[in-house]
Parts: C-alpha cells; sequence; structure tokens
C-alpha cells in the first residue's frame, strides 16, 4: 500500500509521511533490522533495505545483513560500522516511545494527524491493522484542514 499512497497523497500534496520504527519484541531480529534500514539511510537507500528487509523477514538474520547492504550497492564496511556502533539505537528508542504514548502497539498503524503549528500535531485518528487503500483514503479525504 504504500506505494498507492506516495503517489496518490505524499506526491501530490495532499500528505506527509512520516514513519516511525516500532521493531515489536515477538520478532527477534526487528530492532536489528531497523537499524540496518537507518544504517542504510545513512547512504540514502532507507526504503530499499527497509523493503528487501521486510520482504526476507523469513530469513532475517544479523549474518545476511551484510548480504543485503552489498545487493544494495551499499559501501558494506561503512555499513557494517555504522550498524555495530548502534549509531541509530537512540533514535529508533524514540521512535519506539512515540508510537507507544500514540497508543501504537502493532505494525502497520497509520495516523491521521494535521499540523496546528510548527511542529505541534493535533491526532485525528488512528487506523491499526493492514486495510485497502481506498479505507485509508476515504478516512484521509473526510479529515478536516490544517490550520
Amino acid at each position: 500500500m504504500l506505494p498507492q499512497i506516495e503517489e496518490k497523497l505524499v506526491h501530490t500534496g495532499k500528505v506527509e509521511l512520516v514513519f516511525l520504527d516500532l521493531p515489536l519484541q515477538m520478532h527477534p531480529q526487528a530492532f536489528k533490522a531497523a537499524e540496518a534500514a537507518a544504517c542504510a539511510g545513512d547512504q540514502k537507500k532507507f526504503w530499499e533495505m527497509h523493503h528487501l528487509l521486510f520482504a526476507n523477514q523469513h530469513a532475517l538474520t544479523e549474518d545476511r545483513l551484510p548480504g543485503y547492504a552489498e545487493q544494495l550497492g551499499l559501501d558494506v564496511p561503512a555499513f557494517q560500522k555504522c550498524l555495530s556502533s548502534g549509531r541509530h539505537e537512540g533514535e529508533i528508542r524514540d521512535s519506539i516511545r512515540l508510537a507507544h504514548s500514540l497508543g501504537i502497539s502493532g505494525t502497520p498503524a497509520y495516523v491521521l494527524a494535521r499540523r496546528i503549528k510548527g511542529d505541534k500535531v493535533e491526532v485525528l485518528d488512528i487506523v491499526h491493522g493492514v486495510r485497502p487503500y481506498e479505507e485509508l483514503e476515504k478516512k484521509i479525504n473526510a479529515l478536516p484542514a490544517s490550520k
């Protein structure tokens, strides 16, 4: 559904997409996968790594991450250094805290909000779970305009 959201809503200026990491504890490699995506993001390949890890979640082990980095054409030593340093651990933990403060405990979840002033937002609705794109679009179209 993300490509539809980007094409029909983000690129048209109708919505802003903000991604929060929420690696779930029931998936033992999820936190390391979030770190891997963030480290790939340092090389401008966040979404490519995110999609690759999601597509290979059945084979998600820490020892495979350098191979995924190589597959994406990343500087593998820099990627591995980033991954072993824990450079993105704090921001991922902040993302988890923010998600939990919004009442989000599972993925996917879509927070529908509007900017009210600067970086302040008003949460209007949260859509939990996998839903058809049309349902999400209908909810977005029904939202009041930002102030």
